[in-house]
């Protein structure tokens, strides 16, 4: 499921005109994930070797994954663990933790939203009927998308593992979905992409209830692991929280209508560690429709970069470890 969950997915990052289609919250949102990774690098530093002692080389793996995951998505994080080869039982642990905090982090993310005005500039192309297009899960599928779709999932798949082999499979086939959304007609790909967003999100959830199948079996796993991936995420989660806010500190009150005022910020933060569909939800649950449009296009953005973020993470500290 994970093999075709990608490129569905990733069809959906359609990356022309980012900047202007995103407008101000393109800068929001590179802020949001330079700070999960300068988040992570600072809580590797601090409980890297507590990670290695509890879990061994998937220690740095699974380290890897979550800072994929809070650029990008769910999907990040199991293309990252499938490229390093983490294992089962390591997923599961990792994905169990991460859980823990996101219950911490949406409702403190929503608070924080609540009752903020919409900010509406000139560059926001949500303030346009563009809202309606980007909607995907508003649009009817029909058999005839729902084949297209999978037949070219299934293509970009195979690409992938006839040019990655076994080690670059995911990753490849990353690239290649990006290169074709970004590429191929517009008129082609919206037709296409409702179906392939709805299926691909059912492979994703197919593929973490699996990961989770085996219940007390990676009990052990996930004890031993739960204080020093607990560090690794309060860390992860906290220095985010505190780049952002010092960002807001620094410029968003000299800029009431510039990138890093609390709205963008929020948006684009929700969009790095939940990926487009939470962004999505921030914005419509607070009547912010001038970021509706942007913030699923910057959550499409993480799809396409975090995997080779998480990969590049951990070829890095594997190397000066």
């Amino acid at each position: 499921s994970l093999q075709l969950a990608t490129p569905l997915l990733l069809l959906g990052a359609d990356l022309r005109d980012c900047a202007s289609r995103c407008g101000p919250l393109l800068y929001a949102f590179l802020l949001a994930s330079f700070a999960t990774a300068a988040a992570c690098i600072v809580a590797w530093r601090v409980s890297g070797k507590m990670l290695q002692t509890a879990m061994g080389v998937d220690g740095l793996i699974i380290a890897a994954a979550l800072m994929a995951k809070n650029i990008g998505g769910g999907i990040n994080y199991v293309a990252v663990c499938r490229s390093l080869n983490a294992s089962p039982a390591a997923v599961a642990a990792g994905l169990c933790v991460d859980n823990l905090f996101a219950l911490i982090y949406f409702p403190i993310t929503s608070a924080l939203a609540s009752g903020r005005p919409d900010v509406i500039t000139s560059n926001d192309c949500g303030a346009t009927d563009e809202n309606d297009d980007l909607m995907l899960e508003n649009q009817p599928i029909s058999v005839q998308q729902a084949s297209m779709a999978l037949s070219l999932a299934a293509v970009l798949t195979w690409i992938g593992e006839k040019i990655g082999r076994t080690v670059a499979t995911l990753p490849i086939t990353t690239l290649v979905s990006v290169l074709v959304a970004s590429r191929a007609p517009s008129s082609f790909m919206k037709s296409v992409q409702p179906a392939s967003h709805m299926i691909g999100t059912v492979c994703l959830y197919l593929f973490f209830a699996t990961a989770g199948a085996p219940g007390l079996a990676v009990a052990d796993s996930v004890k031993a692991a739960l204080v020093p991936l607990g560090l690794f995420l309060t860390l992860l989660y906290g220095v985010h929280g505190i780049i952002l806010s010092a960002s807001h500190c620094l410029w968003g009150q000299k800029s009431p209508a510039g990138p890093f005022v609390p709205q963008r910020l929020l948006v684009a933060s929700s969009a790095a560690i939940g990926g487009p569909a939470t962004a999505v939800a921030l914005a419509q649950a607070n009547g912010w429709k001038s970021l509706i449009a942007p913030s699923l296009l910057v959550g499409n953005l993480g799809y396409a970069i975090a995997t080779f973020c998480g990969i590049a993470y951990h070829a890095f500290f594997s190397t000066h470890v």
